[in-house]
């Protein structure tokens, strides 16, 4: 049974925390505070902001589990972070709404892993001593967006180009076509081997808090 706590004393941050904790732990918790409330919906569980309306949907029991976030709210940056910090990033866009779609992605060897805007990644590419003749680094991985199914997975980002108002990343086979302003999720290559993204979270032993039959794990690798 999901646990129950209504407290006025409970902060927006602290709420958020423990809905995302109950999400990636498969354990529905119903809390609420002057501003925000969680509620069970079929096996999903839903965040609200008293104000705005449902700001995201966590579904914890069709494999790989995931949870939509709408981008356009006041407490957005806290349930991002919140959501980065347990390695679940938005790694598709749903097509319904002007939703991200989180989903579980671990780090792995020899890569940190990196989620800003599109615009950002341009920066990173041309703006930090990667000149037009230089070219794009090899050691970037960008996963790749979109409404078909194969680009559902890792790419070696091979170059960038502005058209007609949008960001081309170019990738082997293909581009992906994004907005300034949207989310992507991308990879560079480190050298001292293992490193977990920014702000990630582990227990004491370098252990993912998430429950051991948690499926559908995206590995990274291109």
């Amino acid at each position: 049974m999901p646990s129950h706590n209504s407290d006025d004393s409970l902060s927006d941050s602290e709420l958020i925390q423990t809905f995302v904790e109950g999400f990636v732990q498969g354990r529905p918790v119903l809390l609420s505070n002057a501003n925000l409330r969680t509620e069970p919906l079929f096996g999903s569980m839903q965040l609200i902001d008293n104000k705005e309306g449902v700001i995201s949907t966590a579904n914890m029991k069709q494999a790989p589990i995931s949870a939509k976030i709408r981008p356009i709210s006041a407490y957005w940056n806290v349930l991002h972070d919140a959501m980065t910090g347990q390695s679940f990033y938005p790694l598709a866009k749903s097509e319904q709404s002007d939703c991200y779609i989180y989903r579980y992605c671990p780090p792995s060897e020899n890569h940190e892993m990196h989620c800003t805007t599109a615009k950002e990644l341009w920066r990173v590419c041309w703006g930090r001593g990667y000149s037009v003749r230089s070219g794009i680094p090899l050691d970037l991985l960008v996963w790749g967006q979109g409404p078909t199914s194969h680009r559902e997975k890792w790419h070696s980002l091979r170059g960038m180009e502005c058209e007609n108002g949008q960001l081309v990343i170019k990738v082997l086979g293909g581009a992906i076509r994004v907005s300034s302003q949207d989310l992507v999720v991308w990879a560079r290559q480190g050298s001292n081997g293992r490193t977990a993204p920014s702000g990630s979270y582990q227990d004491r032993e370098g252990r993912s808090p998430l429950r051991s039959g948690m499926r559908g794990y995206l590995r990274l690798r291109n």
